[in-house]
């Protein structure tokens, strides 16, 4: 841990972390293969979001699971209409009006 020796510093750190602090927790995950949200997951990443990147082969309520366990405020998934269906559901059953989930496009 580094010492603060100005006022100046303290401020910088204060700043700092508050920007840390903002920053969205997302996981990104699919019902099939991954290969449609690893880019998704590497733009998300590169415009400043934190991703959990979780993969493929996953099922609704192991995505959710991830998402809650995480403190995530989203999931990006790639699944098809019925898995859509199952994820969209179970996000919105969670207590505190549920969670947003997108489609990885």
């Amino acid at each position: 841990m580094a010492r603060v020796k100005c006022r100046r510093d303290v401020i910088a750190f204060t700043v700092w972390d508050d920007l840390q602090m903002a920053r969205d927790r997302i996981v990104v995950g699919a019902i099939e293969g991954d290969e449609t949200v690893r880019p998704v997951a590497r733009r998300l990443r590169d415009e400043g979001h934190e991703v959990v990147f979780v993969g493929g082969h996953q099922t609704p309520e192991q995505l959710v699971a991830t998402a809650v366990a995480e403190d995530a405020c989203r999931i990006v998934a790639a699944a098809d209409d019925e898995a859509w269906a199952a994820l969209s559901a179970l996000a919105a059953a969670l207590d505190g009006g549920g969670l947003p989930v997108d489609r990885a496009v």
